[in-house]
């Protein structure tokens, strides 16, 4: 994981019913780079986020991924080139931990090397063997699919409100392996002070209504 990548966003509008959630808002996104996306509660962030992540579509504007020679990404290829992790996405509750590494390896969203032993040492988690996800706190659901975007090989890593649900020292955690990541093309939506501060740039979504 080692080709550079840009994101470019063009004059990208969101429209809710009758209500725009952001207006115009234009970007370019580097790997090597990281980037906050702030703004409080329900302004944006996480639409935002979506849609750089080509999960949702604008309702105006373009979003468009290019290589280092500044061409074009056919939309098939992007989704292989993001690990994407937030609150909201489910992991598959009814696998074991065994399992669910088992199924993202065939689905090659997780690099072949990895196995149980190893993801747990990364994680820094031993929950019993035999144990359903959905038998999980939210703290470890959340640090299962911190861990699982953070090892993923991808050159886009792309993070909503990374440490909901997350104690103090888990916490930690996530701030040593995140800025371990430096070749990563990474944005970062969150309100949190110190997630913000992991990043070297700062969007507020306010600046875009």
């Amino acid at each position: 994981m080692n080709y550079f990548m840009k994101i470019l966003a063009e004059h990208v509008e969101k429209k809710f019913r009758k209500e725009w959630v952001f207006r115009s808002f234009s970007y370019t996104f580097e790997s090597g780079k990281s980037y906050a996306l702030t703004g409080p509660n329900g302004s944006g962030k996480s639409t935002l986020l979506k849609i750089l992540a080509q999960y949702s579509l604008p309702t105006k504007g373009k979003v468009s991924f290019l290589s280092e020679s500044n061409n074009s990404i056919i939309l098939d290829e992007c989704h292989r080139m993001i690990s994407f992790a937030a609150p909201y996405v489910e992991l598959i509750e009814e696998f074991t931990l065994t399992e669910l590494l088992n199924f993202l390896i065939s689905l090659q969203a997780l690099p072949a090397h990895i196995n149980l032993v190893g993801f747990q040492d990364y994680v820094e988690m031993r929950p019993d063997q035999g144990k359903f996800i959905k038998n999980y706190s939210s703290g470890m659901r959340q640090k299962i699919k911190l861990g699982i975007a953070l090892l993923a090989e991808k050159p886009i890593l792309m993070l909503d409100e990374p440490t909901t649900n997350l104690d103090e020292k888990a916490k930690n955690w996530f701030y040593q392996k995140v800025n371990e990541q430096k070749e990563r093309l990474i944005i970062i939506a969150s309100n949190e002070s110190q997630e913000i501060n992991l990043c070297q740039f700062q969007i507020s979504i306010l600046d875009f209504k």
